[in-house]
């Protein structure tokens, strides 16, 4: 009995052959599947095209059409000062810029003219938004209230996220009807009170 027995090893060696087979025929079915579903794909993309009802802003195909210069853009926006503030998109989101940007860009790494008015401890006397707490460089997790109020690396360049209001007419209507948790958030960010939400 005990030379009848077959080694684990070679029971092992058998199964894994087997896993490996059934792999490959899986792969190769979803292989042959996708390549018998591709023509399918593209020859009702080309009858979309064709009839002028293609997702997307184009109306031509990107491919054959070349560059495409973007049309003027018209930036009546008032004076930093003048402007009456927007309210957000949705719940922290990074708040337009209502006023003109005329002068204030480029921002780069030894002149950021955006601070002159944002900065925190300057903000409240020209009445403007200060820079919110996630914008800094500070320790998240310290109690403590000596902070420094120095513009974090990331967040420096501030016309990544902000953008100046536009008179424009899109391409795609907007029919987003953001929901606000907090009422405040329409005119504030939130953001620091909320960012380890879930967490503790």
């Amino acid at each position: 009995m005990k030379g009848s027995k077959v080694p684990v090893l070679l029971i092992a060696l058998v199964l894994i052959v087997a896993a490996g087979l059934l792999a490959f025929a899986t792969t190769n079915h979803q292989v042959t599947t996708s390549a018998k579903a591709a023509p399918a794909v593209a020859q009702a993309g080309a009858q979309n095209d064709q009839s002028g009802g293609g997702d997307g802003i184009r109306s031509e195909d990107p491919l054959q059409s070349g560059s495409a210069e973007l049309p003027p853009i018209s930036t009546a926006a008032p004076p930093p000062g003048a402007a009456e503030r927007m309210p957000r998109s949705f719940e922290n989101a990074p708040p337009q810029i209502p006023h003109s940007i005329e002068g204030l860009v480029p921002i780069t790494l030894t002149n950021n003219a955006c601070l002159g008015c944002h900065a925190p401890e300057v903000a409240k006397a020209v009445g403007a938004t200060p820079i919110p707490p996630t914008h800094l460089k500070i320790d998240l997790f310290s109690k403590s209230e000596n902070k420094k109020m120095v513009v974090d690396p990331s967040r420096y360049n501030c016309t990544l996220c902000h953008v100046p209001q536009a008179n424009v007419q899109p391409p795609v209507v907007n029919v987003f009807k953001p929901d606000f948790r907090n009422p405040e958030a329409r005119e504030r960010s939130t953001l620091f009170e909320q960012w380890d939400e879930g967490a503790e």
